[in-house]
């Protein structure tokens, strides 16, 4: 029986599943006697949590942007393009400054601050949105943009697929002909929009953050959405979930529907509140960090979830990932994730987060709360999961092939540990007997891997070259010992 084989191409894989691994049997097809076959043995999958940064990147220091209600908000978007590093966040306005006729929830700016290290962090002067009779300000959407509307909810990406003016879009919640909508915007440069006339979304409320995304390989828009579970074209019943549309212009969306709700191991009273979504980096798996919001004690924690298309998903850790904090704490309220994942420093991916003193309902009835800004969550590159073996552990993958020359690992040993990799010829494999390594590519060959490498070449006897086993069906042996593996990739 002919198999296809798992395309490992040159991308990453990361491993936060089993796909690539062969599951094996404790008895072989046949053969001259019983014996186990391609049997994983000693490994694990480990989700990892991040390192919560010290200092806020930014804090409350401007008009709008101080107290709990009407401050910086949790809806936050940080992004890198031609070595600025970019953070549109949720501000707000003065209760006293709304236009009762304008007023949409709590008013919302989306306002810019930006750096060029990702430590030293600037609030520049854009000079496009009046505020308080000044356009001195780092405001870049808001009511005058948006007129009736509000900037709830923005979520801004790059669009590299697009036209130069429309490389920058946001998606916001906003009002249509009296209803709830989903707004577009675009920019050629992230500070001056020109809204887009007609809803992206009419009819529908999704009062969250608005995450779209262009996805090369589908050739389509792909948006995270709010939803209910008791939804009638998106009103608010029942419990908040993460919905999902996809469309090729921009433009115009299908109604979202919903793609993931709180599971059967979550109370009644959980919603998902956020869906934080983010495609993993050079690889094909997703990931979303949703604040799962529990209404009995008025709090939100930030959760994982990993997919390999985007729609299917998992949540490897039954708990949170970044917990809200102990009483006197600046998350004792609640934490939410923003959307966005930067490396701002070398072998490390950030993403933005807004812990809060004050719980879900809090700020209604305190509005003297003093939130402490927008911080970080930061992970080693690709350190979200990993292939993981305590003491001695083994591995096979089914068979794949790939396009790249050389091999490279993303690994971490602790003392006294190793990595070694053997690659196997697949092309007469039968589940009856093992597939015989490759000349010269057997653990015997390879060159002991050791220590913390982001991106480890894999060598036999010194060489690295692959080439001639391009498109070819192979299977990628793998014994470990005190050793973890984040990703794996041929370029």
């Amino acid at each position: 029986m002919a198999y296809e084989p798992f395309h490992l191409g040159t991308k990453k894989h990361v491993f936060i599943d089993w796909d690539l691994i062969e599951p094996g049997y404790g008895l072989s097809f046949g053969g001259e006697k019983p014996e186990s076959w391609e049997i994983p043995y000693g490994i694990k999958l480990t989700p990892h949590l991040p390192k919560i940064s010290s200092k806020p990147l930014i804090s409350p220091d401007r008009i709008g942007e101080k107290g709990a209600l009407n401050g910086i908000g949790v809806y936050n978007t940080l992004l890198e393009d031609n070595g600025i590093f970019k953070l549109y966040y949720d501000s707000g306005t003065d209760i006293e400054d709304l236009d009762a006729d304008e007023d949409v929830g709590t008013q919302r700016i989306l306002a810019y601050a930006e750096s060029t290290d990702g430590v030293n962090w600037i609030k520049p002067n854009i000079g496009t949105i009046k505020y308080h009779g000044s356009r001195e300000n780092n405001l870049v959407f808001g009511r005058e943009a948006s007129p009736g509307r509000d900037a709830h909810g923005a979520g801004v990406f790059i669009d590299n697929n697009a036209p130069k003016d429309e490389r920058y879009k946001l998606a916001t919640i906003g009002t249509y002909e009296g209803r709830f909508c989903i707004l577009g915007a675009v920019s050629a440069d992230g500070f001056i929009w020109k809204l887009i006339k007609k809803p992206l979304v009419s009819k529908y409320i999704s009062d969250v953050q608005q995450i779209i995304r262009f996805d090369p390989e589908k050739g389509k828009y792909v948006g995270y959405f709010r939803g209910w579970t008791g939804h009638e074209h998106g009103t608010s019943h029942g419990q908040r979930l993460i919905s999902y549309s996809e469309t090729e212009d921009f433009s115009n969306w299908p109604t979202p529907t919903p793609l993931v709700r709180a599971s059967l191991h979550d109370s009644p009273d959980t919603d998902i509140y956020t869906n934080s979504y983010n495609k993993w980096p050079d690889s094909d798996a997703h990931l979303m960090f949703p604040a799962l919001y529990h209404r009995t004690e008025d709090y939100t924690d930030i959760h994982m979830m990993t997919s390999r298309d985007g729609k299917n998903w998992h949540r490897p850790l039954p708990g949170p990932i970044i917990a809200a904090g102990e009483p006197g704490t600046n998350s004792a309220g609640s934490v939410y994730a923003g959307c966005g994942l930067v490396s701002l420093k070398p072998g490390e991916w950030s993403t933005p987060i807004t812990p809060r003193i004050s719980s879900h309902n809090t700020v209604f009835f305190d509005t003297s709360i003093e939130e402490p800004g927008i911080f970080t969550a930061t992970w080693r590159e690709d350190g979200f999961m990993s292939l993981d073996a305590d003491s001695h552990g083994a591995c096979t993958t089914l068979i794949a092939d790939f396009e790249g020359s050389n091999m490279k690992l993303n690994t971490y040993t602790r003392l006294g540990g190793e990595i070694l990799v053997e690659i196997a010829d697949a092309s007469n494999d039968n589940r009856r007997f093992h597939s015989p390594p490759i000349p010269g590519l057997s653990f015997e060959d390879c060159d002991s891997i050791t220590g913390d490498h982001i991106s480890k070449t894999v060598t036999w006897n010194g060489r690295s070259d692959l080439s001639k086993l391009i498109g070819k069906p192979v299977r990628i042996r793998l014994k470990m010992r005190r050793a973890k593996l984040y990703s794996l990739r041929f370029i």
